[in-house]
């Protein structure tokens, strides 16, 4: 990891450093990770609904929708994070769907305990108002991501399937500056609206917000969309895009490891709404089910999966054409994901590694 990386990594720490607890997390996740050379979890992705008012094109939750099963209850979020926590997980990004259309959303954030840990909820921000902000405030939330795709308000919202999300993306940027709430605008993209998103970038820097690029996968509405997916090339080209632009953060830059590269599995997991653990929410491959078993020995199994243990040193959903070919495209088989990867035959000869 580079110096700006590493100031990337405490990109908040003026928040961080009168939280002791938290600054002691994240202290002895380093220690465990570069001294006594311990995989460490870093953080626990939620997506506790697959509800959204939005319909983008692109969307990557598209798929996680199952109407005969219940999604996981609070009790269950709760129990989870206790285990991921255990494991050394000092930090939690709540998505959806729309993580505000969960009937216990402030319950969930609540037993996440913002002022212990790094909690940051990804909203389209439709829903979003001054009293939600000021109630995630009062529980210790310091940064939201507000969904964005282009600062042309009307090529943003045909993007995103709603008419006004521009809108409501801006009015909550000012909400959240308010009442001293961090801003990231978190973009995903494609080749054909890579040039919106350098004009995010822009935009970012003059309100004071910072930027996570999302790159697009051959995930739910974007399945088979090869020609606007990316490749190596592009990856060293965005690389140079990231150190020249401070306000760029990715969950590759800020590893524990110190290398920049794919987390998932070692350092960073995903929860489905019914249960399944992926390696990142972008990933429709499930090795298991927090109702039917440990997240230790989950996380376990995932961490001797080939494509994981080499330490992709890119987006392995959206870059690694070998993983996209033989597991991302299976997902085109099932109607909901994510899918169990028993069920791919790859998985045979990628296993135990």
């Amino acid at each position: 990891m580079s110096l700006a990386g590493f100031k990337k990594a405490f990109h908040q720490i003026d928040k961080i450093r009168i939280r002791p607890y938290m600054l002691s997390k994240i202290g002895w996740a380093y220690f465990r990770t570069l001294v006594l050379r311990k995989d460490t979890l870093r953080i626990c992705e939620f997506s506790i609904t697959a509800e959204c008012q939005s319909k983008c094109s692109f969307c990557y939750a598209s798929k996680f929708d199952r109407p005969s099963e219940k999604i996981l209850s609070v009790e269950e979020i709760k129990n989870t994070w206790e285990q991921a926590k255990r494991m050394g997980a000092f930090s939690s990004v709540v998505f959806g769907g729309e993580p505000l259309l969960h009937k216990d959303f402030f319950k969930i954030i609540e037993i996440l305990e913002p002022w212990k840990h790094l909690i940051t909820i990804t909203t389209n921000a439709i829903s979003l108002n001054e009293d939600k902000i000021k109630e995630l405030k009062r529980l210790g939330v310091f940064l939201i991501n507000l969904s964005l795709n282009s600062v042309d308000a009307q090529l943003n919202d045909d993007l995103r399937g709603y008419k006004g999300h521009y809108a409501k993306v801006m009015d909550a940027i000012e909400l959240c500056k308010k009442h001293g709430i961090d801003v990231f605008l978190p973009v995903a993209t494609s080749k054909k609206y890579f040039d919106e998103t350098l004009k995010i970038i822009d935009f970012a820097k003059k309100v004071g917000a910072g930027v996570t690029i999302n790159l697009m996968c051959a995930m739910g509405r974007a399945e088979k969309n090869y020609e606007e997916l990316f490749d190596g090339e592009f990856w060293l080209n965005l690389r140079k895009l990231y150190n020249s632009n401070p306000n760029l953060r990715s969950d590759y830059d800020v590893n524990l490891n110190m290398k920049i590269g794919c987390p998932a599995g070692f350092e960073k997991i995903h929860i489905a709404p019914y249960g399944d653990v992926t390696g990142c929410s972008m990933n429709p491959v499930s090795f298991g089910s927090v109702r039917e078993e440990s997240l230790e020995k989950i996380v376990s199994k995932m961490r001797a999966f080939y494509h994981f243990s080499k330490r992709h040193p890119s987006c392995i959903v959206a870059v690694d054409s070998e993983y996209i070919q033989d597991y991302m495209d299976f997902a085109e088989n099932f109607s909901s994901v994510p899918y169990r990867i028993e069920k791919n035959p790859f998985y045979e000869k990628h296993k135990g590694f």
